[in-house]
């Protein structure tokens, strides 16, 4: 799947979404190859076939691409949590961030090490996503505005390094695997 399905610009002139999907597509393609810093904006141009004033129209350079990339991303993870589930289970929810992630490997090293992860979790922390964390804490004995707000610092500090820490060694587990991980955590504080 091209990533560009995943982050259509909802524009209404085809060209201007064509060309700047044509700028995604390259530059998820230049990422396993080369470091953020070595991608420059005439050899994206290159690979996709556009002069460089096309590709300032769109971002005003490749970090301004990345982090277009991150926010278009942050839509589809919330997409990824709004589907209801009776039997709240953390790895269960979190699964499906893990399988996207693990489907995109070659962005999300590149992207972690950049952002740190932080705000794809954001993202993903939905309102129902949070208001059944506040619920989980309260049966931990969170008890104060203040005490939540740590257990949601550390709470998604430890998902950024697990998902960080799986990433750096090639993604080994599955992504259901990952998501047990993450459930006999919490299983465990009950």
């Amino acid at each position: 799947q091209k990533w560009s399905v995943v982050l259509m610009n909802r524009s209404n002139n085809e060209r201007y979404q064509t060309t700047e999907n044509k700028i995604i597509d390259a530059f998820i393609q230049l990422l396993p190859e080369k470091e953020l810093a070595q991608i420059t904006v005439s050899e994206l141009c290159r690979v996709c076939g556009i002069h460089r004033t096309s590709f300032y129209l769109h971002f005003q350079d490749v970090y301004d691409l990345m982090d277009a990339v991150e926010s278009r991303l942050a839509g589809y993870y919330a997409d990824l949590f709004e589907e209801p589930q009776e039997h709240y289970n953390i790895g269960r929810r979190f699964q499906k961030l893990f399988s996207f992630i693990y489907q995109h490997q070659e962005f999300y090293a590149v992207y972690w090490k950049r952002a740190k992860g932080l705000s794809v979790l954001d993202a993903a922390l939905s309102e129902e996503t949070e208001h059944k964390m506040i619920q989980t804490a309260a049966n931990y004995g969170f008890e104060t505005e203040e005490e939540l707000h740590f257990h949601r610092v550390f709470f998604k500090a430890g998902l950024a390094a697990l998902i960080g820490y799986w990433l750096s060694r090639g993604c080994p587990e599955t992504p259901e695997e990952l998501g047990n991980i993450l459930e006999k955590e919490y299983a465990n504080r009950r």
